[in-house]
């Protein structure tokens, strides 16, 4: 084995100089550079400190890993390339990278091996307007099963924004989790019904705004019916559609 080459690469990926490895293995720097000119070898006793200044195994020191891929050693010599600051930058990102990777693999396997608590929503087919009205009813649509968080379990039906006049808010063809309500507080988004006609809009004092600029506030006669079917929670998001796996999961 190349003992020499093993040392110097691994000195140079960790930034370090001939005097500084020297210094953590406890030998002078001619002796370093005599290892790496291939002139002397370590000794037994003074492999174990110097694999663990090269943070390597003595296994990788002696040859009995798995051989770096051509990509594993671009990416060393690009990282023994950069000057000391950006070696921190890279380590801190990569660290952090792969902490936040091992975090989420855990919570994946905590979440699988403990089934969620679903929740069972109705899911209008026909939807409401955010422009002009469409009709909106509670007869036609599905049941769908959702993991239940603080928005699922507050609320009672899923419905489908069709148009544009509540952008950026909600775009057309949203899903929308509703809960029901006859009455709203001013600036709360409601489900609203109109001569039969279902519309998403904010409620306010002078009548139902749209997000949308383009659009005109809807203001009512007195003489008409408005009807408030129900409050919009939110959006319905990805991680509240249980996968095929946790739907398996609690099956009977």
């Amino acid at each position: 084995m190349n003992y020499g080459e093993i040392i110097r690469d691994r000195r140079n990926a960790l930034g370090m100089n001939q005097a500084e490895l020297a210094a953590k293995v406890g030998v002078s720097r001619n002796t370093v550079a005599g290892w790496e000119t291939g002139h002397s070898r370590p000794d037994l006793d003074t492999l174990p400190a110097l694999c663990g200044a090269l943070r390597i195994s003595l296994g990788r020191f002696f040859g009995r890993e798995n051989k770096k891929t051509e990509a594993e050693r671009h990416i060393l010599e690009l990282f023994a390339s950069m000057e000391e600051g950006d070696r921190e930058a890279i380590t801190w990102q990569m660290e952090a990278l792969c902490e936040r990777r091992a975090a989420q693999r855990a919570a994946e396997e905590a979440l699988m091996a403990k089934p969620p608590r679903m929740v069972t929503l109705f899911r209008n087919d026909l939807g409401a307007a955010a422009g002009f009205g469409a009709a909106i009813g509670e007869t036609q649509g599905e049941q769908v099963t959702l993991i239940a968080d603080s928005e699922t379990e507050r609320a009672d039906e899923i419905i489908t924004v069709c148009g544009n006049s509540m952008e950026p808010t909600f775009t057309d063809g949203d899903q929308v989790l509703v809960q029901h309500t006859k009455q709203l507080r001013f600036g709360e988004i409601g489900i609203f019904l109109v001569d039969n006609e279902g519309y998403i809009k904010e409620y306010q004092e002078d009548g139902l705004h749209s997000h949308n600029p383009a659009y005109r506030t809807m203001k009512f006669r007195e003489d008409q019916t408005v009807r408030c079917l129900g409050r919009v929670i939110g959006k319905l998001k990805p991680e509240q559609i249980p996968t095929e796996k946790q739907l398996q999961m609690v099956q009977p």
